[in-house]
């Protein structure tokens, strides 16, 4: 916990906030640059501006190995968490107040993971979904790569809402896959948008209501055209809900 002081005369009032927890690494390294920046951004916007230490405070940690327990190459099936991410997310754990994770298809060992850490687990997914339900959606189109689709990352939760959704056909979320995993190599994204765009065209001629980028790559690839209305940025929305926890009582 971390105690920010307003100071006025005759008088002193403590803001008490808690430490944010980032495991990070799993993604495009400007994928947790971007949430930092956004939680920093949000920070200015939603605490007082009396508070001149106004940020949350973070601890983050780098998991630079496959999150999936692997087999000669291949991921398991069905599959499994890399016994180190369970460990290091008990590490991440001993330092912070609830933690978050900025990647989305690690999500599909949420309730291992967070058990593991023994403090909250904020989810990105969750918050997604919290957005879909106050814009009031009632059908949605889906970006994320293969192996969040197969796992029905979102598609699960968006059933028990009972909203409907439009995923990507194959030929495009193969697209997807090479692209960003060409980012998380290094590439430069700008270069790698093509498949993004083409993704988001095919959704909007589906006439859904919003658009999920649900993989932290995808808003790389689209540049400034990831803040268009009908686009549901999952790390935007994570950054957001981790300020506001992070200053509520």
């Amino acid at each position: 916990m971390h105690w920010m002081v307003e100071r006025k005369i005759g008088e002193e009032r403590i803001l008490n906030m808690k430490t944010i927890g980032v495991l990070a690494g799993m993604a495009a390294p400007q994928a947790t640059r971007d949430f930092d920046f956004a939680v920093h951004k949000l920070s200015t916007k939603l605490i007082p501006p009396s508070f001149t230490t106004g940020y949350p405070p973070m601890i983050a940690i780098y998991f630079r190995e496959v999150p999936f327990k692997m087999k000669d190459g291949s991921f398991i099936v069905p599959v499994e968490p890399n016994p180190n991410l369970l460990s290091t997310v008990k590490t991440l754990g001993k330092h912070c107040d609830f933690w978050v994770m900025v990647a989305n298809a690690p999500h599909i060992f949420r309730e291992s993971l967070e058990k593991a850490s023994g403090k909250k687990f904020l989810s990105m997914i969750d918050v997604t979904t919290e957005e879909v339900k106050r814009r009031k959606l009632k059908k949605v189109g889906i970006i994320a790569i293969g192996l969040s689709l197969k796992n029905r990352l979102f598609q699960t939760p968006l059933d028990e809402l009972k909203i409907k959704y439009e995923v990507i056909p194959d030929d495009l979320v193969n697209n997807i896959d090479k692209s960003v995993f060409k980012v998380m190599e290094g590439e430069d994204p700008t270069r790698l948008k093509k498949p993004a765009i083409d993704a988001v065209r095919y959704l909007r001629k589906k006439g859904v209501g919003g658009i999920i980028l649900g993989c932290t790559e995808v808003p790389l690839l689209l540049g400034d055209k990831a803040g268009e209305k009908d686009l549901i940025n999952p790390s935007q929305l994570l950054a957001e809900a981790a300020v506001r926890l992070a200053i509520s009582k």
